[in-house]
């Protein structure tokens, strides 16, 4: 009996080339999932107030801001500051840069009520893959906390992102825990801008 004779006429040669063949599969699958993450992907996301410039000068002015904001707010007093999407995307990248996520390239767009960001993701195994997602934040815990709405990742059909998008979260939830909130901020969004209602 040849190899083949094997594979195919007897019961532990079928059970062996089925395992085979899942495995092939399974190879396939992986293979395919890791191109369509890698190469293309979402569009960035469509600014809600102009033209989104990232640069040291916006992240400075974020920072000078929120340094101004949660002075009052360490004095006992109620405050409130507004961020545009400029200040926000130059100091989330600042930001993931800093701490040495696996997020970067990232702009953040403010729509009434909700948030998006896109960005590129290094979750891969050493393979980038660009993203976008939506959702909403709360700041009234010990880190801010993001609900998203959706999610796409590369050219990932949607059926197939939900196992990774586990992948995601958890690279935004790591950087989200270098975030400590010293008080209770109730966020506002609209067209191009986000403002921020401080308690103390």
């Amino acid at each position: 009996m040849g190899f083949f004779g094997f594979l195919f006429g007897t019961l532990v040669g079928k059970i062996v080339s089925f395992a085979l063949a899942i495995i092939v599969l399974a190879i396939v699958f992986v293979v395919t999932v890791f191109v369509l993450a890698a190469f293309g992907g979402p569009e960035p996301c469509t600014p809600g107030g102009g033209t989104i410039t990232i640069s040291a000068s916006n992240a400075n002015l974020f920072n000078d801001k929120w340094d101004s904001f949660d002075a009052i707010l360490d004095g006992g007093s109620i405050s409130l500051v507004t961020f545009n999407e400029s200040e926000i995307s130059s100091r989330a990248n600042e930001f993931a840069e800093e701490k040495g996520g696996n997020v970067r390239d990232i702009r953040v767009c403010i729509h009434d009520g909700f948030g998006e960001v896109t960005g590129t993701l290094d979750a891969f195994g050493g393979i980038d893959a660009d993203f976008r997602a939506s959702g909403s934040a709360r700041l009234s815990g010990l880190h801010p906390e993001v609900d998203f709405i959706d999610i796409e990742i590369g050219n990932i059909p949607g059926f197939l992102v939900d196992p990774f998008k586990s992948l995601f979260e958890d690279a935004i939830e790591e950087l989200l825990e270098n975030i400590n909130l010293k008080h209770l901020y109730t966020p506002t969004l609209t067209e191009g801008q986000a403002r921020l209602d401080g308690l103390p």
